[in-house]
């Protein structure tokens, strides 16, 4: 089964060099999902934007605890 992720959950995701952080989803488009830093969707959020996030591939990605 595919987790379904949603808008503004916090997961955790494996970055270029093997690091694992701390993103927001923007939005999951099935075999991406598209990321964000947290700093970035909050300042999203106040000013009623969108936030800008990165593509990751579905593997890399995973929620957190």
């Amino acid at each position: 089964m595919t987790t379904q992720y949603t808008r503004g959950q916090l997961v955790v995701v494996k970055v270029y060099g093997g690091e694992v952080v701390e993103r927001r989803v923007v939005i999951d488009r099935g075999r991406s999902v598209v990321l964000c830093a947290e700093r970035e969707y909050n300042t999203a959020q106040n000013e009623g934007q969108e936030p800008e996030g990165i593509g990751f591939p579905r593997n890399d990605v995973s929620a957190t605890r």
